[in-house]
């Protein structure tokens, strides 16, 4: 079921490229597009208020969040306000559409963070994470313009993918330690201030970390993890889309960790990832993110 779910995924991100691509040279592409957006921003508001009438709160506040994200995108001059300090082309068909879809997942998983506590255990197989972090990686490389508008290596540059050096090991180990700093700090402060969410999102981890203790599984976990979301947030999304959104998006997706003080610090993390990338590529974020995971789930593992 998760194979044919990544499919459709995949299928969905590459063919809204390929329309976004259309759109710029058809009006008649463009006008579909435009009526397709209005359409669902409307169906996602009505979701809501059948949701909310019909005692369903959680689909009610994911629904609204959604259709307000992606309706907020094709107002030009939200667009242009943005645009003062996000690096979109506020004219672009494919920018807009991009905004919307970026906006609408912060406002559906924004709704679902906030109504987490009642989520199963977070069980995920080696060949899932396999699949996710391939799905990732080509998804990246189609939504910054390969092969259509760029080559291999302008796709390479693009994303901000690197060879590996002594300096950008030495990066990756001092980022790693910054990010166990504000991971340390947050999780304290949580395990003080919100004890019972943080038994929640424990329990919900353990067939994870239970899964993946072995010191070549965590690796594995970490490099998957690593390679595909930083190739994604912080390669494809981050230079276009900036670094808050960009930081917001990748906090929302670990809904796992609820609305918490986990969750800032997650959100932490991810500032760390971004400047990472801006300052030194991402190659050295896949390879931070790696060890972090890797050494997280070690730790876990041995202090349980």
């Amino acid at each position: 079921m998760w194979l044919i779910e990544l499919a459709v995924i995949v299928l969905l991100g590459t063919s809204a490229r390929a329309i976004g691509e259309a759109a710029e040279h058809s009006r008649w592409v463009r006008t579909v597009v435009r009526l397709l957006v209005a359409a669902l921003s409307l169906f996602s508001v009505v979701l809501a208020v059948v949701a909310t009438t019909v005692g369903e709160p959680s689909l009610a506040i994911r629904a609204l969040g959604a259709g307000v994200g992606v309706g907020l995108a094709w107002l030009g001059g939200y667009r242009r306000v943005l645009a003062r300090w996000v690096p979109i082309d506020p004219g672009s068909i494919l920018d807009t559409m991009g905004l919307a879809a970026l906006q609408g997942a912060i406002g559906f998983f924004g709704g679902a963070l906030l109504v987490a506590e009642t989520l199963p255990p977070f069980e995920v197989t080696a060949e899932q994470l396999a699949g996710q972090a391939v799905a990732e990686v080509f998804l990246a490389f189609i939504w910054i313009g390969f092969p259509t508008r760029r080559g291999w290596r302008q796709a390479l540059e693009r994303l901000g993918l690197r060879g590996i050096d002594r300096r950008v090991v030495a990066v990756s180990v001092v980022f790693t330690l910054a990010l166990f700093a504000v991971s340390v700090v947050t999780s304290l402060l949580a395990s003080l201030l919100q004890p019972g969410v943080i038994e929640r999102i424990e329990e919900r981890l353990l067939p994870l970390t239970t899964a993946f203790a072995s010191p070549v599984a965590a690796l594995a976990l970490g490099l998957l993890a690593g390679t595909g979301e930083e190739i994604l947030f912080r390669g494809a999304i981050q230079p276009r889309y900036g670094l808050l959104l960009t930081t917001l998006l990748f906090t929302v997706l670990h809904v796992q960790y609820e609305l918490s003080l986990v969750s800032l610090g997650v959100f932490g993390l991810a500032i760390l990832l971004g400047l990472e990338r801006r300052w030194f590529g991402t190659t050295a974020c896949i390879l931070t993110h790696a060890l972090y995971d890797a050494l997280a789930i070690l730790l876990q593992g041995t202090l349980r």
